[in-house]
């Protein structure tokens, strides 16, 4: 990473190299840029560690050198300390010294996420923020948006091992004037590995439930090009007791690629990737069938063109990612009415066009988006003429079902003295409402009010698709609805921030109101045998506060053997107004979540690293025992505690992980159990391939 370097005489912000993140913000020149504009509060962030530092537009601004990054949205970069909006960045460092395995478990730590795992170790997890469900969460990888339109339990199915991780950037809030649709309750955006040096890298883990997994990774950086090439595989024999259905075994295939070209005022940018995951799905949709099982496969690619010319950017992205699902409701022993698995196959294509206009007065975005959604069933759409082979698998596929999205964003953006204010719309066209053009406002605003703190304040509106599982799945307790509307919340929120070298500490209240909530319903008198089906009646009135802290100790005293310290804390008041009707998911949400991470040295070497958390979720389940459903029963808060200990020098990081230490008994979701305590043992090796130099822009 460059080191931070301070220009006494100009009181202006630069960046060496940026590059573009496609569906969204941040201005990727390819050289110098001073920034005099702001950005929408929606098009992220910086390292904490880089972009912390007091950047306002007095005369004694300080000038910082900042590494690289790649973020979502379309308009000039923003210090960290200017963002209207409560962020969480998880830098580089921070994902190697976590104590996680994987992708899933590092999001835990992340303010206002809520991580339901299904299957451990990345199998499978849904991920949502603020009280809100899992497909109203936004999911990028390096700014594309890779949300799935079958269902939002496979957002999360990405072809990363978290040694591909440069960082994670997290956006708690509605942001559809940056991102457009389905980020109503947030966004996050996963930026891979941006080394400045030649090098390989290879990883092993060994642990229970024989666990295996194997990694590697290949980085190449050169004047004006720069390589990443990434593989891994994961395995485990499941944890329940042997005396019981295991069925919890999994198996993780990843391959990524990210490569990137470099010409004066001129950049591509190419990345493709592919994952195969397979896993025993126990209890996952019922638990009156433990046996099932799921495999997933997934493929993407996406192409950026970015051209900069001294007052105005185009960066132009087109994207690709098709999605197969298997789901079997029987692994073994399927009774004779049970004739077919579920085959479900998605494609998604899109293009972006974002222009950029930098005046005197401020910036102008014009941002157009164009995504086509497409899905093959044998269970989800409407039926076809004829039938179509399954790719790979013994089936036919006899339904369909595909959609277009056109999103058009306009916003305008101004510093003037103290005041960082963004306006603008989303303005949205969804094929299924013939001739409709909605639209959302925005506007976000900070203001200093001393030398390292900001007050906060936005409005904004946002929007959610109803997927295809909501439009069409028919199955023995649930009934689609192809007629669904999307779902639409208003938000409003106040906050304050105080950013300095080595401290953050930011906070804000907020108030939504969901109208038209996609919720599978059923009524509260057919009991629990009664079918759910997907309606737009609930809404949802949401309340609550947001709060981190983070000191970054060896700033203040580089001897101390604690380096960092992070808390974040979360409460949600949720007020569903579900018209009689008895609602599936809306009520789940965490109510009470403090999260702690603390990493330290411990001597010569040798580091520790902790991670502590807080949960109490709101609602209930029917409990599932001997074969039947009984009694309803309230999710009961606990803690976990993780913890990582190794040994690291210049070359080797060796380590033990061990995931819940004291071995707590708990649910994320209803009649699905959490392993126990789950030790690993790991060993990280890096070796340079040959003298590494700063590239030249």
């Amino acid at each position: 990473m460059n080191k931070q370097k301070l220009n006494k005489n100009r009181g202006t912000l630069f960046f060496s190299r940026w590059t573009r993140a496609g569906y969204g913000a941040f201005r990727s020149q390819g050289r110098q840029v001073a920034i005099t504009t702001m950005v929408l509060a929606a098009s992220l962030l910086f390292d904490h560690e880089t972009s912390h530092a007091q950047v306002d537009t007095s005369a004694t601004e300080p000038l910082y050198e900042l590494d690289e990054v790649v973020v979502n949205g379309e308009q000039d970069p923003v210090p960290f300390s200017k963002i209207a909006r409560i962020v969480t960045v998880i830098t580089h460092k921070e994902i190697e010294a976590a104590p996680v395995s994987d992708l899933n478990e590092l999001l835990e730590y992340a303010l206002g996420t809520d991580i339901r795992q299904r299957g451990h170790n990345g199998a499978q997890a849904d991920i949502s923020m603020r009280g809100g469900t899992f497909d109203q969460t936004l999911v990028l990888l390096n700014g594309v948006n890779l949300t799935d339109p079958q269902t939002g339990h496979h957002n999360l199915d990405l072809p990363l091992d978290l040694n591909s991780i440069d960082r994670i950037e997290v956006l708690t809030g509605p942001a559809a004037m940056g991102y457009g649709v389905n980020a109503m309750n947030g966004a996050i955006n996963i930026i891979t590995n941006r080394t400045s040096k030649n090098r390989i890298q290879v990883q092993t883990k060994a642990g229970d439930y024989g666990y295996m997994q194997q990694g590697a990774s290949v980085s190449t950086y050169g004047k004006n090009t720069s390589h990443l090439l990434t593989g891994g595989h994961k395995k485990s024999d499941g944890y329940l007791p042997k005396d019981s259905i295991n069925n919890t075994d999994f198996s993780v295939s990843n391959l990524f690629y990210h490569g990137k070209w470099s010409a004066p005022n001129q950049q591509l940018d190419l990345q493709s990737g592919i994952t195969a995951k397979s896993f025993g799905a126990n209890s996952f949709y019922t638990p009156a069938y433990p046996e099932q099982f799921e495999a997933t496969r997934t493929l993407f690619g996406s192409l950026r063109y970015s051209y900069t010319a001294n007052s105005f950017s185009i960066k132009p992205i087109v994207y690709y990612r098709r999605h197969h699902d298997r789901f079997e409701l029987f692994r073994n022993n399927a009774p004779d009415w049970y004739t077919s698995h579920n085959y479900h196959m998605t494609d998604v294509a899109g293009v972006q066009v974002p222009l950029l206009i930098r005046t005197s007065a401020g910036s102008f975005l014009l941002s157009v988006n164009h995504r086509y959604e497409h899905i093959f069933s044998n269970t989800l759409g409407k039926l076809m003429a004829g039938t179509q082979i399954i790719p790979g698998e013994y089936g036919t596929f006899n339904r369909y079902a595909e959609r277009f999205h056109t999103g058009l964003q306009l916003s305008y953006t101004l510093d003037w003295q103290r005041l960082h204010l963004t306006a603008g719309l989303f303005a949205s066209h969804y094929s299924v409402l013939k001739n409709t053009f909605k639209t959302y406002p925005g506007i976000e605003a900070s203001y200093r009010i001393a030398k390292d703190t900001r007050i906060l304040a936005s409005y904004t509106e946002a929007l959610r698709l109803p997927t295809f599982t909501d439009l069409y799945y028919n199955g023995p307790s649930n009934i689609g609805n192809p007629y669904l509307k999307p779902e639409k919340a208003k938000t409003g929120e106040i906050g304050i921030k105080h950013t300095k070298p080595g401290i953050i500490i930011q906070a804000s209240a907020y108030m939504r109101k969901g109208e038209s909530i996609i919720e599978w319903v059923r009524e509260t008198t057919t009991g629990n045998n009664a079918v759910w089906q997907t309606q737009n009646l609930t809404s949802v009135d949401a309340k609550g506060i947001n709060a981190s802290a983070k000191a970054k100790i060896n700033k203040f005293w580089p001897n101390f053997p604690v380096s960092t310290v992070a808390v974040n804390y979360a409460y949600v008041d949720l007020k569903p107004n579900t018209n009689g009707y008895e609602t599936k998911y809306v009520a789940d949400n965490l109510k009470h979540n403090l999260k702690i991470r603390i990493d330290h040295a411990i001597y010569n070497g040798f580091y520790a690293s902790w991670g502590l958390q807080f949960q109490d979720r709101n609602g209930t389940y029917t409990l599932y025992e001997n074969g039947s459903f009984t009694n309803e029963v309230d999710y009961k808060p606990f803690w976990t505690i993780n913890v990582r200990a190794g040994w690291k020098n210049v070359n080797w990081n060796v380590f033990t992980e061990v995931n819940n230490l004291s071995g707590e008994t708990y649910f994320d979701i209803s009649n699905v159990p959490q392993p126990g305590r789950w030790v690993l043992f790991g060993a990280q090796y890096t070796v340079e391939l040959s003298h590494n130099k700063e590239k030249a822009n």
